[in-house]
């Protein structure tokens, strides 16, 4: 290299140098001041959400204080062993761990490793947790030195681990130790230490309640670092390590209601802030059911348990992160028939791996299940009672330049039969033949009346349910009709305080009436059959649910969806049951699974135990319906000794 390179180059550097220093000298101007009190820095002032009973469902990003007395030497050895070996040594910054850091970087171009020391990690979550940026690196150190210069090592490991995020939306080894063990931080042993410790890196994967398998891999981790760093000898690794960890909560709906309380923060967020909802020390009183919710979690675990062995899947705990993808979806919605209330909603069997809210979302057909607002609006038209006859048969229509020949899900045709009979049989035929007499269009404005929000194409193919709805939606057009035919709009706020405890904003329930209760209940009793009468439905009973209750199966194309959308005369339920990749859903032999096999256990199993010990209470018959005992076939009067099916008939005026 010549000496006019050589200039250049000392040139470049000094330069760089230079700008280097300016850019320094600008960050450090913008750095905040550390306080006398590292614990005077509350990451928040947390909002709360309270359930239906004023009950406390969720606090949002908070955390309790403890002092590092109350903190187990246990807890402090390991939180130093894993991120911070040089604690005790370094003055902020740990050299060592900085150039680990810088090679790998250098290594990855630009992206990996940390190196941060446990005071650079306090610096950053304090002040710098949302800048993305090399300037936030910079500014980090320098408050490091900072901290390391105002306060003991004890100070600052004890503001760490009171303000390190643990998931779950907790912060603070206090909450971890009551959210994941049920107890305080003070009685927390070695091995759950280590399973705390192990956490924070990646909060969704370390979890212990949803990943303990993993959880307990971390531990060993975790263990194996504090025996080589000297805090625990090997025997006591050992019998940390074969300590059986059993995890509970103090509060027992948390990890039960996430996908509740995401839609609740999502709807607070649009009337508000998304910083507000999370740190604007609101109270947030949202309509779920702590009780219900528990049981709809309960009973949607089970389900799908019961299904993965039909479908000759491994337990779904014993699958791996990646595996837990391709596992089959549920999603449960409860409404308050009365006040459209929503007292339980579950998204999916596990938010942490798959956090999409199927209980919100549009995109999944309804299959069978669309067909009572078919029905519905041949009956608000006159065209039919649930005694007129039609003929199960082979049909064919004009469909534009083709022509639309829908076929029975079993090929077989059964002849006449009155509209009851077909809608507890959930006959394709004698749909197709009703949409085409009323026209698509007069169904999708009729079952949008009813509470179906979702765009609805008019389509013949809307007979066999070729349309994406969601379960919310699903349930609260069910719910009209257990209502006599008022609609009543969803709704999971019930009102927004803010921290001064005035109301910013309430929900004022809103309904309307959308038919009269006759053609309401007439609906409604044909839907009692399809439990009652050999109808799809008539599972729910083996499965010990016996009170009053109506509802509809739902299987779409090639079994990717599965439906029972049913209710009482209070509660609304709707459950889908399908993959996320819109796969077909067939058992071990190869048999399609059916909505009455996939969703009407849920189903059942919800409504079971979320009744229990309720007084029972049947539907509300309105003026002017009467019953008549007929034959299913015909709809004549029963024959001795022949089949019988009871209709509700309307009485002229």
């Amino acid at each position: 290299m010549n000496k006019r390179s050589r200039r250049i180059l000392w040139g470049v550097l000094l330069l760089s140098f230079i700008l280097l220093l300016v850019a320094i000298y600008f960050s450090m101007l913008t750095c905040p001041r550390v306080p006398d009190d590292l614990n005077d820095i509350a990451l928040s002032n947390p909002s709360v959400i309270y359930g239906s009973e004023d009950e406390v469902v969720k606090m949002l990003a908070d955390r309790v204080v403890i002092s590092i007395d109350e903190m187990p030497p246990a807890v402090q050895q390991a939180f130093i062993s894993l991120e911070d070996d040089s604690f005790y040594r370094h003055h902020g910054i740990s050299k060592l761990h900085l150039m680990r850091a810088l090679a790998e970087n250098l290594v990855h171009l630009g992206g990996k490793g940390g190196g941060s020391s446990i005071t650079q990690q306090l610096a950053k979550n304090l002040f710098f947790s949302f800048e993305r940026d090399w300037a936030r690196k910079f500014k980090e150190m320098f408050v490091a030195f900072q901290i390391e210069q105002q306060f003991t090592k004890e100070e600052i490991l004890e503001a760490y681990i009171n303000q390190i995020n643990f998931g779950s939306g907790v912060y603070g080894i206090e909450l971890a130790s009551q959210t994941y063990f049920a107890k305080h931080a003070s009685e927390l042993t070695l091995a759950e230490s280590a399973i705390l410790a192990g956490i924070p890196r990646w909060p969704a994967r370390y979890n212990p309640s949803t990943n303990p398998g993993v959880a307990k891999e971390r531990q060993s981790f975790v263990l194996r670092r504090m025996v080589d760093e000297g805090f625990i000898t090997e025997p006591e690794r050992t019998v940390a390590w074969a300590e059986s960890i059993k995890v509970d909560r103090v509060n027992r709906l948390q990890g039960s209601a996430d996908y509740f309380v995401e839609e609740i923060k999502s709807r607070t967020a649009d009337k508000l802030t998304p910083d507000a909802v999370n740190f604007g020390g609101l109270r947030i009183y949202a309509t779920v059911d702590s009780r219900l919710q528990l049981e709809a979690t309960r009973a949607v675990a089970e389900g799908l348990a019961r299904l993965d062995e039909s479908l000759g899947l491994d337990p779904y705990n014993k699958a791996s992160w990646e595996e837990r993808i391709n596992y089959p979806q549920a999603a449960l919605v409860a409404v308050d028939v009365r006040t459209g209330a929503v007292r339980a909603m579950v998204g999916g069997r596990d938010f942490r791996r798959a956090p999409f809210n199927r209980a919100t979302a549009n995109n999944r057909h309804a299959g069978s299940a669309f067909k009572p607002f078919i029905y519905f609006t041949a009956l608000e038209k006159k065209l039919i009672t649930p005694a007129t006859v039609k003929v199960d048969e082979e049909v064919a229509f004009p469909n534009g330049s083709n022509t639309w020949s829908p076929d029975n899900i079993d090929f077989n045709y059964l002849g006449p039969v009155t509209m009851k009979y077909a809608l507890l049989r959930s006959i394709n035929t004698i749909s197709a033949k009703l949409i085409y007499e009323l026209s698509p269009e007069a169904v999708t404005a009729a079952a949008q009346r009813l509470g179906i929000t979702s765009l609805l194409e008019p389509n013949l193919s809307l007979a066999l349910g070729a349309t994406g709805v969601s379960p919310i939606e699903m349930a609260s057009a069910f719910a009209t009709i257990a209502n006599g035919g008022i609609r009543c709009q969803p709704f999971i706020l019930r009102s927004i305080h803010n921290e001064l405890n005035e109301v910013v904003e309430e929900t004022i329930p809103k309904s309307q009436r959308v038919t009269d209760a006759q053609t309401a209940f007439l609906l409604l009793d044909m839907l009692t059959g399809v439990v009652e009468k050999g109808g799809t439905g008539s599972a729910v009973r083996s499965y010990g649910f016996y009170r009053p209750c109506a509802g509809k199966t739902g299987t779409s194309n090639d079994y990717r969806d599965a439906w029972f959308v049913g209710f009482t005369p209070e509660l609304a339920v709707a459950v889908w049951v399908g993959y996320d990749d819109n796969r077909s859903m067939r058992d071990s032999r190869g048999k399609g699974i059916t909505g009455s096999r996939a969703a009407l256990p849920i189903w059942a199993l919800f409504m079971k135990n979320a009744c229990a010990g309720a007084q029972i209470t049947n539907f509300q018959v309105p003026d002017r319906i009467t019953f008549a005992t007929i034959d299913p076939r015909t709809g004549s009067g029963r024959m001795p000794g022949g089949p019988s099916l009871t209709v509700a008939l309307q009485a002229e005026e």
